[in-house]
């Protein structure tokens, strides 16, 4: 199809002529939104707020704000070689939020087997160990264990060995720092 110079002149001319004029003598029902009332700016400037950035990180769907988060007690000692099962999830979950940890060395330390209902059947039946998740363990050398057995016996992904390694030095740096005593 051929349009003439003089037609496409023309077509233009009245597309011009159109967005030159107003919406509503085009078309009188045309809605027009009104301006906020008070009620609304307030709602907005409460919504604007609640949204500002916060030290709030959101992990799996939860909220977690940081600057309410309850410290331990000074007097109150952590102790990484004496923490249960329990605790251990927990504490990865810190330390995963903290940056400390990739998502991937979270999994691996927050995975904990003993806290899954079917432990006796699974592993406690081949292993001969009852569950006992509230029992403190002393997970630097279960993670030094770990290390040992990849080096050992190596899996097909090499990645394992040096996140064993990181979660290590992780689990490390909270060990209790010797007191020197000049």
């Amino acid at each position: 199809m051929h349009i003439d110079a003089s037609l496409s002149q023309v077509l233009l001319n009245e597309q011009e002529n159109l967005s030159r004029q107003r919406t509503d003598s085009i078309n009188p029902n045309a809605l027009v939104t009104p301006a906020p009332s008070q009620e609304e700016q307030q709602r907005l400037s409460q919504a604007q707020q609640r949204y500002a950035p916060k030290d709030i990180v959101e992990f799996q769907g939860i909220e977690i704000d940081l600057d309410n988060l309850s410290q331990p007690d000074d007097g109150e000692d952590f102790d990484i070689r004496n923490i249960t099962p329990r605790e251990m999830v927990d504490f990865s979950l810190d330390l995963y939020i903290d940056g400390s940890l990739s998502y991937d060395e979270y999994s691996m330390m927050a995975f904990q087997p003993e806290l899954h209902p079917k432990f006796e059947n699974t592993v406690g039946a081949l292993t001969g160990e009852r569950s006992d998740p509230d029992r403190p363990r002393d997970f630097i050398q279960e993670w030094e264990d770990k290390y040992n057995f990849e080096r050992r016996y190596p899996s097909d992904n090499p990645k394992v060995l040096q996140q064993i390694d990181r979660i290590l030095g992780v689990l490390n740096s909270f060990e209790t720092q010797m007191d020197f005593v000049a």
